[in-house]
């Protein structure tokens, strides 16, 4: 007799355990206390608490808009500089193995000239097109 197959379970919806919302570490849902940072957990309803909360929420979510944003910033002025003079180097020997190609009426010297002018051309355009 086979084995029946397993069936995938479900995921549980109830977890056992919440993050902190001052630093966003998880906790058993009995503590009273971040294990971390020492910041109640207790959800009062108030006035004040919900101010609290809210704060530590906007604060958590300008942190992380903060983090995708260094993520995304410019690249260093070395690593440009690089791909400039690759681009131009690229071309460069591209277009004098060309005229190379030309004077000596070598059609595979020509496409390999012609590739490393694409090449440097694909590599300037990358570096100067905004994205």
């Amino acid at each position: 007799m086979d084995k029946p197959k397993k069936e995938p379970a479900t995921l549980n919806q109830d977890q056992d355990s919440k993050l902190c919302l001052n630093c966003g570490f998880p906790n058993r849902k009995t503590d009273a206390q971040c294990m971390y940072c020492r910041t109640s957990l207790v959800e009062d309803n108030g006035l004040f608490n919900w101010i609290r909360q809210t704060y530590y929420v906007l604060r958590w979510r300008w942190q992380l808009k903060q983090k995708r944003d260094n993520l995304e910033s410019k690249t260093p002025v070395y690593r440009s500089f690089g791909f400039f003079v690759l681009g131009v180097v690229l071309s460069g020997v591209g277009i004098f193995v060309f005229t190379t190609a030309m004077s000596q009426n070598s059609f595979s010297s020509g496409l390999i000239a012609l590739l490393l002018i694409g090449y440097g051309a694909v590599t300037l355009k990358t570096l100067f097109s905004s994205k």
